[in-house]
């Protein structure tokens, strides 16, 4: 991989992330997982690929990069935890229930 290749690698992650960004926002839940599976085939391009000197003006471009990246990830974290949250209580609601079910049906033989 080339220095220019490594660095549209990096803006294609950082246009990447930004889609799941409105994604997130949008509550479109099912495209951002097969969005976050295209994002994961980009990282492991950059880490397979053999680091590379880079000159000033692309280590500040790779730079000015990962940070909308981590800025991107930063807000799909704030989007996506409640969401997260309200998905393991529900899960564990259905649990409780099942396990009610579960001792009403072996009193019952």
């Amino acid at each position: 991989m080339t220095s220019n290749e490594m660095l549209t690698t990096y803006e294609s992650l950082s246009e990447l992330t930004g889609t799941m960004l409105n994604a997130a926002r949008q509550g479109e839940w099912d495209d951002l997982a097969a969005l976050e599976q295209r994002c994961q085939g980009y990282v492991g391009s950059l880490m397979q690929a053999a680091p590379l000197p880079l000159n000033e003006n692309e280590q500040r471009t790779k730079v000015a990069i990962i940070r909308t990246i981590l800025q991107n990830d930063a807000k799909i974290r704030a989007l996506t935890e409640p969401r997260l949250h309200e998905l393991q209580q529900n899960l564990h609601m259905m649990r409780s229930g099942q396990r009610g079910v579960d001792a009403y049906g072996a009193q019952r033989v």
